[in-house]
């Protein structure tokens, strides 16, 4: 008797938790994720699906400074991970995101050199003569901004508390906006107040960031119930230091006699601050309760968390900003919430980034090759032609003699265009960068660019050697051929000159779009029939078609030996399903 027995496909999350691709709850922690509330959207259908309530604030909402007590803290990438650490996570289901930081010297430039082997199935079609570099450099973008300088959150506590905001670890702001009373919008001392006012909002986001993740860190550890609680006190004191010492520099402000574009930017930067500073205590008060054993059951410090998100609301609503939530906001309100953050994000953050110009490669050397190859042809079809003048008196053969003559030159040209063209392609970058911080008016540094596909077998030993470790043999090379795309960069970044931004690296993030790679893949669901040997039943299942697509890749410095890194992107037809890392 034949039995079939169906089987459900197990669901698998996109950008599952890995070492390189951080989980969503991770994620959830990040400035301007949202929700901004310790509320989340129902999974329910329609504009008028309402939050969902997932902790209740301690009825003690309104903190005392007096029983607080005080600790450390430290954006998330530092430049103490080093010049090879590459970030790789999941951007959306088609676009594949990594980060490279790349550290300033003080006194003199610094080269690198990004390689990077995209080993993709053939089955993707991708060809040299189906996927040309302008598709390959469409399909890469890259974003680059400074990092931002590196404090600890109870440093700027202490700098806000103590000083009002007027301390070199906050840029000096309360200076900065003084010697903008009686200036006009656009001046360089208003603009410098703004400037200011924007790098303190984004040296908050990131010591706040990195403070509550290892706050959650820590208590990821077995703690006692004291220790839990002075990791998380200590946390909110230093958030509270922070936005009152921010406050008060904005109350007193408002005295002041102030271009329009400083007191907008007092407000605005004061709303983000709010606001982040809501997001970072509501999402810690939800990991926290998550991490209950009886999730039903109150937690007393994410009640804790809770309530300075509360709080922090609650200022925003008496300020009459834009920005605040509620338990019964329809869709269209969150939406408008959501819009909001970005905005002002985007306000502080732009601060920090940098523009590209982007140039071919040097068009001059092609013009003269190609103008090169255009005389030779020139030539021979000159030589040719009086020829067949001398053979006039053959009327026939001399016509043919300039039809052939004219077909030859046309080929001969475009045969050389070729060869000159393969010629540059291993001498000159397909593209030249100039990145420029408009803000500071200042040069940051110059980048070579290289993309194509390589053979192969004609790739260095040690990136073959690397992508050849998890084959049991060199048959498998026939059984899943592949094909490989290749980028390079080669980056020179001047040095920090005093009175520039301390930023301590330019990061580069490059968002892949993966989406016309995908365009030839199988269903990603299709049915299987098979034996089960143990039981004497044959079974049907839904199988999950995907490939795997391996990047192997090495950030290095002149003089040091590529030390190559290797992961595996793991995608369906609907896109990307995960990252895997690959231990060498």
């Amino acid at each position: 008797m034949v039995a079939v027995s169906p089987s459900q496909p197990q669901p698998i999350e996109v950008g599952a938790p890995s070492s390189l691709a951080p989980s969503a709850r991770a994620r959830s922690t990040e400035v301007g994720a949202a929700p901004a509330h310790p509320l989340e959207l129902k999974k329910g259908r329609g504009k008028g699906a309402r939050p969902t309530v997932h902790v209740v604030a301690a009825a003690d909402d309104e903190p005392s400074a007096s029983e607080w007590g005080s600790l450390l803290s430290d954006l998330s990438r530092g430049a103490s991970a080093g010049p090879s650490e590459v970030e790789w996570r999941v951007h959306d289901k088609t676009h594949l995101e990594f980060a490279i930081d790349y550290p300033f010297e003080l006194q003199e430039k610094r080269a690198y050199t990004w390689e990077a082997f995209f080993f993709v199935p053939e089955s993707f079609r991708l060809q040299q003569t189906t996927y040309d570099k302008k598709q390959i450099y469409d399909d890469l973008l890259s974003y680059v901004r400074l990092a931002i300088p590196e404090v600890a959150f109870d440093t700027i506590a202490e700098a806000c508390s103590a000083h009002r905001c007027d301390s070199e670890a906050v840029g000096k702001l309360r200076s900065s906006i003084q010697a903008a009373r009686g200036t006009q919008d656009a001046e360089p001392a208003s603009k410098n107040a703004v400037r200011r006012l924007r790098v303190f909002a984004c040296v908050v986001r990131s010591s706040g960031l990195s403070a509550q993740r290892r706050m959650l860190a820590m208590l990821e550890e077995p703690a006692s119930a004291s220790e839990a609680a002075r990791a998380v006190l200590a946390f909110l004191n230093l958030a509270q230091q922070t936005s009152a010492g921010y406050r008060a520099l904005v109350l007193d402000a408002e005295a002041w006699e102030l271009p329009s574009e400083v007191r907008v930017a007092l407000r605005w930067v004061d709303e983000d601050l709010s606001l982040f500073l809501e997001t970072l205590h509501a999402t810690a008060s939800v990991r926290m309760q998550q991490r209950t054993s009886d999730p039903t059951q109150p937690n007393e410090l994410a009640a804790r968390l809770a309530a300075d998100a509360v709080t922090e609301a609650r200022y925003r609503r008496d300020r009459s900003y834009p920005s605040v939530g509620s338990d019964a906001a329809t869709g269209r309100e969150i939406e408008h919430i959501e819009f909001r953050r970005h905005v002002l994000k985007r306000f502080t953050s732009s601060v920090l980034w940098l523009k590209h110009e982007v140039r071919d490669r040097s068009s001059w050397v092609m013009h003269t090759l190609y103008a090169f190859a255009a005389a030779v042809a020139m030539t021979f079809a000159v030589f040719a032609t009086l020829h067949a003048a001398e053979m006039q008196r053959y009327f026939a053969l001399s016509v043919g003699l300039l039809i052939v003559s004219y077909a030859v030159k046309d080929r001969m040209k475009a045969i050389l265009q070729q060869a000159f063209t393969r010629w540059a392609d291993r001498r000159f970058p397909d593209r030249n960068w100039t990145i420029i911080d408009e803000e500071r008016a200042t040069e940051v540094g110059v980048v070579e660019e290289r993309a194509g596909f390589r053979a192969f077998m004609k790739l260095p030993p040690a990136v073959l050697t690397v992508r050849r470790m998890t084959r049991e043999h060199a048959l498998e090379e026939h059984a899943r051929p592949e094909t490989v795309l290749w980028h390079q960069k080669k980056v020179i970044v001047e040095p920090r000159k005093e009175g520039q931004l301390p930023s301590p690296m330019m990061t580069e993030i490059f968002r892949l779009n993966l989406g016309p790679w995908l365009a030839h893949t199988d269903d990603p669901n299709r049915t299987i029939t098979f034996a089960d040997p143990e039981h004497g039943v044959v079974c049907s299942a839904n199988a999950r078609r995907v490939y795997n697509l391996n990047v192997i890749y090495a950030l290095t410095t002149p003089g040091v030996e590529a030390q190559w890194k290797r992961i595996r992107v793991v995608v369906s037809r609907k896109g990307i399903e995960r990252i895997d890392p690959i231990a060498l």
